[in-house]
């Protein structure tokens, strides 16, 4: 979806007379075929119980204004969400995904995040469904599990082959004086795994 149009929410989004709702997604939907496919890439065995679609309008404007902002800063003529843009898991511990995606505040916060993360200061997300269910929740009383598919916008990325643990914020770009958007790093504990760190700018990293 192209927010820098004129539609003021995704055009999949069911109508809604609050800030939030969450809405089950049709088994037999485009939507839902998307979605299931990027898990079962990488959790083929897993059972879907459901999927749900999780509408917040303040968060999606605020979500609107990061980007056209980044079109700004950057000077871009034509925004395209497929080249700024990431759909990434990520697993909320002990957290329940709904609590925060109602949130009036702004969501994923990276002021809970700890300095002493592998990669630095960040909100971890994943492109493998199967590396977020580490860290998924545990519906209390059942052997469920669930955990968020986010879009991230992830903007320009710096590329590194070193962990960066103390890192705060994405490196400096030279050729354009501003810091970079996110980082790809790439490690070798995991195969094919790939991750993404928020880090105020974005941080994704990949495991080869």
């Amino acid at each position: 979806h192209n927010f820098l149009t004129k539609n003021k929410y995704p055009e999949y989004w069911q109508p809604m007379e609050t800030n939030y709702q969450e809405f089950q997604v049709d088994v037999n939907s485009t939507e839902f075929k998307r979605v299931a496919s990027l898990f079962r890439a990488t959790l083929p065995t897993f059972k879907i119980c459901g999927i749900s679609r999780l509408q917040n309008k303040k968060l999606w404007k605020m979500y609107s204004q990061e980007a056209k902002g980044f079109q700004m800063r950057y000077q871009i003529p034509e925004y395209d969400p497929d080249k700024y843009e990431r759909l990434l898991f990520h697993g909320t511990r002990a957290s329940e995904p709904r609590k925060i995606a109602e949130s009036l505040d702004q969501g994923l916060d990276i002021s809970f995040s700890k300095d002493s993360g592998l990669w630095g200061r960040g909100i971890y997300f994943a492109v493998n469904a199967s590396y977020s269910d580490i860290y998924a929740y545990n519906d209390p009383g059942t052997r469920k599990k669930s955990f968020f598919l986010v879009r991230v916008l992830t903007g320009y990325s710096y590329f590194s082959t070193k962990e960066m643990n103390d890192t705060k914020k994405p490196p400096l770009n030279k050729n354009t004086g501003q810091r970079f958007d996110s980082c790809l790093l790439y490690t070798s504990d995991a195969a094919d795994d790939l991750l993404c760190v928020d880090l105020g700018g974005r941080r994704i990293i990949k495991k080869k």
